[in-house]
């Protein structure tokens, strides 16, 4: 691994323990504020959020040397939690739009092409790993856009922009009609997610033997 590439992954594992954390411990104490299952005044949802951070850090401190080593041998299942988790946030935080998942999903796409690579895997073998992944991602994007689309259906804004692009302003939008749009938009994004994912693993899986043959016919 190169050196900028092992800084890359410091300062990203680096950022995203702390505030994974900081997320899941404002979550989970604001559900359970919210569902009356613990009494949490608000200070104490944000003592909660503090309170990840703080353990986000010393992870950072204790383990981020290790973790930047190990980062692309990761165990897969921890990866997908993990995938699913930020997923959720990135819904959460774009307020449903599914642009933040798209992101993520090529993110995906980009280490399973550097872990491939690192592995020494040969082209079967990485053409397998990335279409598996490709799949997974385009599932998660597309599965989580249909319910909040079909949801999103009983908002006039969104049902006025709809008919602005599909036809008559008269079209009814509710029922079987609006449920084939969102399910033939989640479609769409689900071929969009498989191609990014798809696009940035290929890209990584190569990146280093572009920069070398680059380098041989400088020579």
């Amino acid at each position: 691994m190169s050196r900028a590439e092992s800084i890359i992954i410091g300062l990203a594992v680096g950022v995203a323990c702390p505030f994974s954390l900081v997320v899941f411990c404002w979550w989970i104490a604001a559900g359970l504020s919210h569902y009356h299952i613990v009494p949490i005044a608000e200070t104490g949802i944000a003592t909660a959020a503090v309170t990840g951070l703080g353990i986000g850090i010393i992870l950072d401190a204790f383990f981020l040397k290790k973790g930047r080593a190990s980062f692309y041998s990761a165990d897969v299942k921890l990866m997908v939690l993990l995938y699913l988790f930020w997923s959720v946030i990135a819904v959460a935080f774009l307020m449903g739009m599914p642009f933040g998942n798209l992101v993520l999903g090529t993110i995906a796409g980009f280490y399973v092409g550097r872990k491939r690579y690192h592995a020494g895997s040969d082209h079967d073998t990485f053409a397998k790993a990335t279409r598996t992944a490709s799949i997974f991602t385009a599932l998660v994007t597309s599965a989580e856009a249909l319910p909040i689309g079909i949801l999103a259906l009983d908002e006039s804004m969104v049902v006025e922009t709809i008919q602005a692009v599909t036809g008559p302003e008269h079209l009814v939008i509710h029922g079987p009609i609006g449920i084939g749009l969102v399910t033939l938009a989640c479609a769409v994004l689900f071929v969009i997610q498989f191609w990014s994912t798809k696009t940035a693993a290929a890209f990584a899986f190569r990146l280093n033997r572009v920069a070398v043959k680059r380098q041989t016919t400088n020579s």
